[in-house]
């Protein structure tokens, strides 16, 4: 039995579930070891794998379906791994425990180390994820951590040593408070927290619950760390505290050129260099060849159904006008005409489902709700 979080455990309260995680036994084996745990499986999960079309997961029932091998090797030998929720309306990033499993909507960094989450949680990566991140129409700014992107692509600073242990431990007591602020107060939540942060960052009175939360979470301290972290990734980067976002992209965007030019010749910059250079002499690691935009003006398609249909109905409601799948396509990067494809047939079962009208010439728009 392991526990098992997603993003509304770690957004919100932990529901506390666990699953039966059987990965790496065969059947015998799971049989013999934990009877009561197979039987309750065989009960509850067989009878739908035996209707699966696909023979992995007809013929290993008891195993996830998608155990995730890959991440599994990566997250071997260490105590604890940083994650963050796929799509939210802050980002921020934390620990969790090595023995915890994780969604599927959740993005694992495979790190134990504070320096990479001191990294993740500054300024300069956020301006990086508002650079590259997806956009859904339940939030008002970027809201999805699309990895390639937002991870695979950024260019982590190589400060001194001394620095980078300053940055840790700014890190480890930044998860700590977060931590132990969601320990004290009941009925405070991750997002709670970072909603009051945000209002106090754009100068806005808090209301009383807000004010009750900002006290209770001491999101004053939770801020300070946060600004520190920012003064101390900006001069690991050797740069100064007042750039725009914009500029701050800009120069990510020539480190990374810069990384890309050296890998290219053989020189790769690791986080976690043991790790890594196995892959690389396993011939299991790609270095990434990112050639990134200074500014995205218009957001990526996004690959997940639910997250493109959100974005489709937010463009349609705030147009107001009929629009074909054509004009749709325009507001997103990437290929014309596999957008085009993907957005007709997302339309076409929004029209079904009654949440659009279709015209007969092939237009679309929301359906208008009754007052």
């Amino acid at each position: 039995m392991r526990d098992y979080r997603n993003g509304r455990d770690l957004a919100d309260r932990s529901r506390g579930l666990q699953v039966i995680d059987f990965f790496g036994w065969d059947e015998a084996e799971a049989r013999r070891r934990h009877p009561l745990l197979f039987q309750h499986l065989l009960e509850t999960v067989k009878p739908e794998r035996d209707r699966n079309n696909r023979a992995s997961y007809r013929d290993n029932w008891w195993v996830f379906g998608e155990p995730r091998r890959d991440l599994r090797d990566a997250l071997e030998g260490l105590r604890r791994y940083i994650v963050t929720v796929e799509t939210a309306k802050h980002r921020w990033f934390r620990f969790m425990e090595a023995s915890t499993l994780p969604d599927n909507k959740l993005v694992v960094i495979a790190s134990e180390d504070p320096f990479v989450l001191g990294v993740l949680s500054s300024r300069q990566h956020r301006a990086w994820f508002a650079a590259n991140a997806g956009r859904i129409g339940e939030y008002e700014r970027e809201a999805v951590y699309v990895k390639g992107v937002c991870f695979d692509a950024f260019p982590f600073p190589d400060p001194n040593g001394a620095l980078a242990a300053e940055i840790g431990m700014l890190a480890e007591e930044l998860d700590a408070a977060r931590a132990r602020a969601l320990y004290d107060g009941d009925s405070l939540t991750m997002t709670g927290l970072y909603n009051a942060r945000a209002r106090i960052g754009r100068g806005e009175p808090l209301s009383d619950s807000e004010r009750a939360i900002y006290e209770q979470g001491r999101v004053g301290i939770m801020d300070h760390l946060h600004q520190r972290l920012d003064q101390l990734v900006s001069r690991a980067y050797g740069w100064p505290d007042d750039l725009t976002d914009s500029q701050i992209v800009e120069r990510l965007i020539g480190l990374n050129q810069a990384r890309a030019d050296k890998e290219a010749q053989g020189e790769v910059q690791f986080l976690r260099p043991i790790y890594q250079t196995g892959k690389v002499r396993k011939g299991a690691f790609k270095p990434s060849q990112p050639a990134l935009p200074a500014s995205r003006e218009k957001p990526l398609l996004p690959e997940e159904p639910g997250v493109l249909a959100s974005s489709l109905l937010a463009i349609l409601r705030r147009q107001g006008i009929p629009m074909s799948p054509t004009d749709l396509a325009d507001a997103f990067e990437g290929s014309r005409p596999r957008a085009r494809r993907l957005i007709t047939h997302t339309l076409k079962v929004l029209a079904v489902a009654g949440s659009v009208q279709m015209t007969d010439a092939g237009w679309f728009a929301p359906r208008r709700m009754p007052s």
